[in-house]
């Protein structure tokens, strides 16, 4: 083996587990959000799922990279090149069931935020079912095109096979129903909320919240221009190979990533309202002259802070209503909402008070 040949394996296997990683996080943060709110829902656990899935491909990643993927396998010995190619056709279908997964939870999730109209109820399940029935035809088919699955990385087995060329030709539809579906629901959320009657910074917030899916398509579409550098039995370079694996795992983390940061939104914003408001109690504004209220006590500055928070509450909790997909007064898709045993969203208070004719100083 050469030692000037340049080896991509160790790299690429270090970033991968430091984006795994990071969506781990992520999704951490989602299900103490979602726990804390009380709504850990079917759309959590396929997320969880989704993360193990990952996590287990790129332990099978590690593996191949420590029988030298990343070098060009035809300069391997025998021994390690099969290893390399049996966890990569582990590998593969796992990412790919990871990353279907992490899409079905995305679509549960807005399902149970737009499911009250028909119409947004039969496009997402539309869409979920025909992107996960490709990707499970497209994860199956390349273990079973032979009757001896050994094929796929000891070229010495005797056995028969079908159309081999389907197997690539199924992964370019699949992939572009992956990049369809990533469109669609990047899209698909911009005409719904924006015709909700919310200021135009908070429609703005939404909008990018549940389009951030469109980072996620553009690493679909470039892992399906490297679909043709898959490694087999039949094709050891390993160039293609890394560039296919490397962005696999950037889709399936990114999706994974993307979908998830809507439902810790809370979680942060909390945290963010928690600060601040620790912060106000600390500190004073010198800015402005004390002009206090002789009725009240006072000062403008107090009055204007205060303005602010209710302003930002109320924006804040449109929002938190909107992303929370359990709310009972709010139902977006068909503009209805009930106002029954509601402890969220602007309320009006109003004091009255009643004087005796008797006894104009004595209220009640």
């Amino acid at each position: 083996m050469s030692q000037s040949q340049p080896d991509g394996g160790p790299a690429l296997h270090k970033g991968i587990w430091v984006a795994v990683a990071f969506a781990a996080l992520i999704v951490i943060l989602r299900v103490f959000a979602k726990l804390k709110i009380g709504q850990f829902r079917v759309d959590d656990v396929l997320m969880i799922i989704a993360l193990l899935l990952v996590i287990a491909a790129t332990v099978f990643l590690t593996l191949s990279v420590n029988h030298g993927f990343g070098l060009n396998l035809e300069t391997l010995p025998t021994e390690d090149a099969q290893a390399v190619l049996k966890n990569i056709a582990i590998e593969i279908p796992i990412v790919t069931m990871s990353t279907t997964i992490a899409r079905c939870s995305f679509i549960i999730y807005l399902l149970a935020i737009l499911g009250s109209n028909k119409t947004y109820k039969f496009a997402l399940w539309f869409i979920m079912i025909w992107q996960l029935s490709g990707n499970i035809v497209s994860a199956v088919l390349p273990l079973s095109i032979c009757r001896n699955v050994k094929i796929l990385w000891d070229a010495t087995v005797k056995t028969t096979c079908g159309d081999t060329s389907a197997v690539i030709k199924f992964a370019y539809y699949s992939n572009t129903v992956n990049s369809a579906t990533d469109l669609f629901l990047a899209v698909f959320p911009i005409p719904v909320f924006w015709s909700l009657n919310l200021k135009t910074r908070v429609k703005l917030g939404l909008i990018i919240l549940l389009s951030l899916g469109l980072v996620a398509m553009a690493a679909s579409i470039v892992k399906t221009t490297k679909l043709n550098q898959l490694p087999g039995v039949t094709n050891l370079g390993a160039t293609g190979g890394l560039e296919l694996i490397r962005w696999g795992y950037i889709e399936n983390t990114l999706i994974i990533i993307t979908s998830s940061v809507p439902c810790i939104r809370p979680l942060i914003m909390s945290s963010v309202k928690k600060f601040s408001s620790h912060g106000f109690s600390h500190s004073y504004e010198l800015r402005s002259p004390f002009t206090a209220n002789r009725r009240t006590g006072e000062n403008n500055t107090a009055q204007s802070r205060r303005k602010l928070a209710a302003n930002n509450d109320a924006e804040t909790c449109s929002i938190e209503r909107i992303l929370n997909p359990y709310s009972q007064n709010t139902v977006i898709g068909s503009h209805q909402a009930s106002s029954e045993h509601s402890d969220r969203g602007i309320t009006k208070q109003v004091e009255m008070s009643v004087y005796s004719s008797d006894d104009p100083a004595r209220s009640v």
